[in-house]
């Protein structure tokens, strides 16, 4: 798909962070135009049939969400270009894979503080055919290769082991947000202090984002919320070998039987 960034982009500055890990935030990240084209197509995805399509399938975290599968297109399209990837591998200096898993999530108003944990997970895709073009994007596909496990149930199907490289977090059709609401996504020092007391918070403001390499120190969750909280997360990945390299096979936090992404 042919994107073009710069023009969907608003061109205000992003701010990285180094503590208490590397990290990007965002204010205004689309144009006014592209924003309410993502805000529509969140809203109808929610109204139809009740939210008919977002599935409660993540343990420890009271939210519902609805996966982007191969063939989709649509306003989020934009996520998932090889424009956006390389921009993502240029700020954390990630050699990034073509591989994504992405989804939007809503949280009901009240739904309980998740757990702190790093992202740092593997995950497993249909391999990519070799005549596939360098900027097609590889959408986790279920249907074919359980993304926590490999396991596939069609014959002769080849699977590839990644590792989470770079999350991403972009928040939208919330409407404004009041300090108080809650929502926001914590970030912390380490994994054994309150959920309560992240070391800072990105707030869940429309048209902004939260991004991060997915590190052993990478430490997050998110916060209860008053109000409804919607947001599309995703995850671009690296080759195992190259995390390995990184941090050793110990360091990548494998799934649990019965545990949801």
């Amino acid at each position: 798909m042919h994107t073009d960034l710069n023009r969907s982009l608003c061109g205000r500055r992003w701010l990285v962070r180094t503590f208490p890990f590397r990290h990007v935030l965002a204010d205004s990240v689309f144009t006014p135009a592209l924003h309410e084209q993502l805000t529509a197509e969140l809203g109808d995805l929610l109204d139809a049939s009740g939210g008919h399509g977002f599935e409660r399938n993540m343990r420890g975290f009271e939210a519902t969400g609805h996966g982007f599968r191969p063939g989709y297109r649509g306003a989020f399209d934009i996520f998932f270009s090889a424009e956006f990837r390389r921009l993502m591998s240029s700020v954390f200096d990630a050699p990034l894979t073509c591989d994504v898993d992405a989804s939007l999530h809503h949280h009901e108003p009240g739904a309980r503080s998740g757990h702190i944990h790093n992202d740092l997970n593997p995950g497993w895709f249909p391999a990519r055919p070799q005549d596939s073009p360098e900027s097609a994007v590889n959408l986790s596909d279920p249907s074919r290769c359980d993304y926590r496990f490999g396991e596939t149930g069609e014959a002769g199907l080849e699977v590839v082991e990644r590792v989470r490289a770079v999350a991403l977090l972009y928040y939208l059709h919330n409407g404004p947000w009041v300090p108080g609401n809650g929502g926001e996504t914590g970030l912390y020092l380490d994994r054994t202090g309150p959920v309560a007391e992240p070391f800072l918070v990105a707030p869940p403001k429309d048209n902004a984002l939260l991004a991060f390499e997915c590190t052993p120190r990478s430490f997050h969750t998110y916060l209860e919320s008053r109000v409804p909280r919607n947001s599309l997360i995703m995850w671009w990945h690296r080759p195992k070998e190259d995390a390995v390299a990184r941090w050793g096979e110990k360091a990548i936090v494998p799934w649990l039987r019965g545990q949801r992404k």
